[in-house]
């Protein structure tokens, strides 16, 4: 006689977040032990935080300050003039993330911007009356702008025209036209501020790749007068802090160009620091991509007859600046962060307009002040961009197969 096996239980899973949990977090007694008092302990921190930003945290003064935060002593009247500039730059990131639907990076990048500005808009109308008509055009924009990049995929062809354009309008617009009076006035430069000041500062990455590539490659000219200049500026640049670079700026740059230290703006100033600093770095991270190709793909491309400079722009550069992708967005995270530094040189940047809230007499009189609102607010915002950033990074990188043979 046969006797029928009793059917035995499923095997535990394996896939799933059900398997990773048990594979990661359950496998063992030691790990068990240790899942469950580190998920205690960050869930009491997660509490604690909570309740204090809830109930005990004196959040008035970061939105009454919004202006402040946004940019700085800009005249009221004209917010519409940055405003525009920003309602400009999402229409154009609109275009690109309507066209580019199916591309998971342009996709992630616009709507994370999109919802970063509609919280904004949610709290300016809110707390910021002046301003509600001013972010709710710029959230209409955004979605102009990708319904426009859906509709006409082939706008992408002139983006980089348009963005060309953005950026120099875009300073002229800031800055003004005409003095005195009027809708198109010049706002000086020592009005700028806040959040708007980082944003510009930031954008000093933008000319500092051509330069960082530019002096990697001198770096390796065999013309010792080009090699020897590149390799003087990287590692002089490199061998100081940003914060004394911006100091040279700040003191010596007027000296340099013999003229009236009143006739450069002290942003210009810490832009020029900036990005010069940034090239030297720059070219360090190209330098390691361009050491990272093989031999053999220079000599395939003269096999076929390619010159120096084509071998260099179509074969050697595209794989060295793939292969430090990772280094060059790490850099850019960094400089984004750095930025904060300008206010050794005076300048009130997004980091600086949080002391200047601090000592405000309304945040003096709240018990214990506001210090500890202010910064984690700030710490959000760059948390925000950065991370953003990295998540770019990571997309980027599994698109060109970064790591993989």
């Amino acid at each position: 006689m046969f006797e029928v096996i009793p059917p035995r239980p499923a095997p535990a899973g394996v896939a799933g977040i059900g398997g990773w949990i048990r594979r990661n977090l359950f496998s063992s007694p030691a790990n068990t032990l240790l899942t469950v008092v580190t998920g205690l302990f960050v869930g009491y921190v997660v509490i604690a935080v909570v309740a204090w930003a809830l109930f005990d945290a004196s959040w008035g003064q970061v939105w009454a300050n919004q202006r402040l935060f946004a940019v700085y002593r800009y005249p009221a009247d004209l917010l519409w003039r940055p405003m525009a500039v920003l309602a400009a730059m999402m229409a154009l990131i609109g275009v690109m993330g309507g066209a580019g639907r199916s591309n998971e990076i342009l996709r992630g990048l616009f709507w994370s911007l999109v919802g970063f500005v509609a919280v904004v808009t949610v709290i300016a109308i809110l707390f910021w009356p002046s301003a509600r008509v001013l972010w709710t055009g710029v959230l209409a924009a955004s979605v102009v702008g990708y319904a426009l990049g859906a509709a006409r995929p082939a706008l992408v062809r002139a983006l980089p025209w348009a963005w060309a354009a953005w950026l120099f309008l875009g300073f002229f617009l800031l800055y003004g036209v005409t003095p005195g009076s009027g809708l198109l006035r010049i706002v000086p430069a020592r009005d700028w501020g806040g959040f708007m000041l980082t944003l510009i500062l930031f954008t000093g990455i933008v000319p500092s790749f051509p330069l960082g590539v530019a002096l990697a490659l001198g770096r390796r000219s065999k013309l010792p007068a080009i090699k020897y200049t590149c390799i003087a500026f990287i590692e002089i640049v490199r061998g100081a802090p940003l914060i004394m670079w911006l100091f040279v700026a700040s003191l010596l740059l007027p000296l340099f160009l013999n003229t009236d230290p009143n006739n450069l703006p002290a942003i210009l100033r810490a832009y020029v620091a900036i990005t010069l600093f940034s090239a030297a770095y720059m070219a360090e991270n190209v330098r390691g991509g361009l050491q990272s190709v093989p031999r053999g793909q220079t000599e395939a491309a003269r096999a076929l007859g390619l010159g120096g400079w084509l071998t260099t722009s179509l074969i050697v550069l595209p794989q060295a600046l793939r292969a430090v992708i990772p280094a060059i967005v790490g850099q850019a995270i960094g400089l984004f962060k750095d930025t904060s530094l300008v206010f050794i040189v005076g300048l009130a940047d997004f980091f600086r307009v949080t002391e200047i809230v601090a000592n405000q007499p309304a945040s003096l009189r709240v018990t214990g002040g506001v210090k500890l609102e202010l910064y984690l607010f700030v710490a959000l915002i760059y948390f925000f961009f950065a991370y953003r950033m990295s998540i770019a990074s990571r997309q980027l990188e599994k698109q060109l197969g970064v790591g993989t043979r």
